[in-house]
Formats: structure tokens, sequence, C-alpha cells
């Protein structure tokens, strides 16, 4: 019996990941490859040409494919709306030029939406019926599974909890608000509270790692000197925590949701720090919820998104 197969893609600023899988989710074949240096329409359908190409050489017609973007897309899921990691695909069809390119079915996707997808298929959210995904790197991103389903609203942009009020006097964000989940608890917050707590004269492992060159702070660095028991970053790390537990009571206090899953490279440093994001979490929510809380942490790590890709493009199938 001949065996269908899947090509999940996920387009990162830096990197494109692409997978082939079988319907159960098993993945048979993976490759990177950097995102186009050269910002451009052409560039970036080359690089998508050959990614297939050397993912299933040997596959006549090619399979169907989905593509997770970071970005904001139309609710047709043909059009990228806005994409800060991404600025030349703004307003392009990406949909009519990657089906015109593969001939195949094609579908679109938010990345963060697509990483939720991922666990949802064959990952941390495989037994929940309903959960919120963060993605939590340089940015934050999020998606809404209800009733085993991607939840993206009126207009499809729904899920974007990155960009919930947080903290009315914080940091200016990206998106030109102030006090953002993303602004305070992701990597570009934790990278600024290092620095901050250095140039105040904390005592930190981070001066050994980089000296006088504030500049050059990681959550890499954090994380690290945090694991080694650094008083200093391990409060940057639970001062992040305590942010996320904001968002997620107020997810849970309008959606009802107690299944909570954290992705992303500054979301495993967080696991550092679980039991204090536990505990602040269960203390902003209505009793009837602290026991029904659970807090996960991705099984799929940084492939969520392509898994997710791969889903997308199998579920539309059947």
């Amino acid at each position: 019996m001949k065996q269908d197969f899947y090509i999940g893609i996920d387009i990162g600023g830096t990197v494109i990941k692409a997978g082939l899988f079988n319907a159960d989710g098993v993945l048979h074949r993976k490759l990177s490859i950097p995102t186009p240096r050269k910002r451009s329409i052409d560039h970036f359908l080359d690089a998508l040409v050959t990614a297939v190409q050397q993912l299933c050489p040997d596959l006549d017609p090619t399979p169907p494919i989905g593509i997770g973007i970071a970005g904001i897309l139309d609710f047709e899921r043909t059009t990228v709306l806005e994409s800060p990691n991404l600025p030349f695909l703004q307003g392009v069809k990406v949909f009519d030029l990657a089906y015109n390119r593969f001939n195949t079915s094609v579908f679109l996707e938010n990345d963060a939406n697509c990483a939720a997808l991922g666990e949802l298929w064959v990952g941390e959210g495989k037994d929940l019926d309903n959960f919120l995904l963060y993605t939590i790197g340089t940015g934050i991103g999020s998606g809404i599974i209800l009733d085993k389903k991607l939840w993206t609203g009126e207009q499809g942009k729904a899920g974007e909890f990155g960009h919930i009020i947080v903290n009315p006097n914080g940091s200016l964000c990206s998106c030109g608000k102030v006090g953002c989940l993303e602004a305070e608890a992701s990597g570009s917050a934790i990278i600024r509270s290092a620095r901050q707590a250095l140039l105040s004269g904390a005592s930190s492992a981070l001066l050994y790692q980089v000296g006088t060159g504030f500049d050059e702070v990681t959550p890499e660095h954090v994380y690290h000197a945090a694991c080694a028991g650094d008083s200093t970053c391990l409060e940057i790390l639970r001062q992040c925590a305590t942010f996320l537990a904001i968002g997620m009571s107020n997810v849970n206090n309008l959606l009802d949701i107690h299944h909570f899953i954290i992705g992303g490279g500054v979301g495993t440093a967080l696991r550092l720090v679980h039991d204090h994001l536990s505990k602040m979490t269960k203390k902003m929510l209505f009793n009837v919820s602290k026991e029904k809380l659970t807090i996960h942490y991705a099984a799929l790590g940084n492939d969520a998104g392509m898994f997710g890709a791969g889903f997308l493009a199998r579920r539309h199938k059947y």
C-alpha cells in the first residue's frame, strides 16, 4: 500500500527548516538551509524549491506542503500582511507564488500557530483538548487550541498573547506599546534586564563570561549562570516568570484554559524557575482553576513549527 507523505516548512528569520512526514507524524527526512541573505521574493522562492527538491527528490508528484511564516496572515491564509522578520514578504500572496512553483496543495499559517499544531499532533498536547502554547525566544508568539482545533478568531490573528499588557509602566515593545508580555518576558527582555543589572553594579557570574562587554550578554549567558546558581540571573528568570504568570492568568480568565505549553529557547530556560511560575500563576487564579492548572514544556523543541506545518498539510487532506 502506498504511503502518503506531507512536507512541513518552517520559515524563520535566519533558517528555513523542512521535514517530510507520514500521516502519523513520523519524521522521515529533515533539512535546514539558511534563509536567503538577499531578501527578495525570487531568492525566497528559490530557497523553498531547493529545500523541497533536497527533501524528496524521489517523490512525484510533490506531496502537499504546509508553510509556517512569522507574521500576521490574512483570514484566507494566502497573503502575508505583516512580518517584522521577513519584511520583503509583506503584502505578498505567498500562497499563489508557492502553488505556481510546486503545483501541489499549499497551506500557510502563522509560525506560532504551527508550533501549537505540532505539539497537538505528536507532542506535549496530543492528549489535551484545550491548551495555549507560548513560543518564547527573541519575542513571544502563541497559538490557541480549542477542542483540538486551532482557533484563529474573526480576522485570523487570534493568539497574539505576546502583546497583552502585563506591566503598564514597563518597557517599550517592538510593536510600539508599553508593557507587553513580549517586552517583559522574552529573550530581549532578559538581555535588557541583565545589562541593567551589570550596569548597576550587581555581582554576577556574567562578569566572567562577558567582562565589561555588557552589550554581548545573551539569554544563553543568563541561563548558564542561573544553572550554576547565580542569584542575579535566577532573579531575572523569576521576573520573566512572574510576568508570564500574569499573562497565563489572563488567558485562563478569558478562555477558561488550564493547560499551557511553553516552547522556544527562552521557554526552556524557564524550567529553572518552574515552581515560581506555577506558584505565581495559581496565586492569580480563581480557586476553581488552581488545581486544574498544568504547565508543560514543548516536547518537539524548536522543530514544533516544522511538525505543525506538516500537520497543516495533512489535516487539510482528510
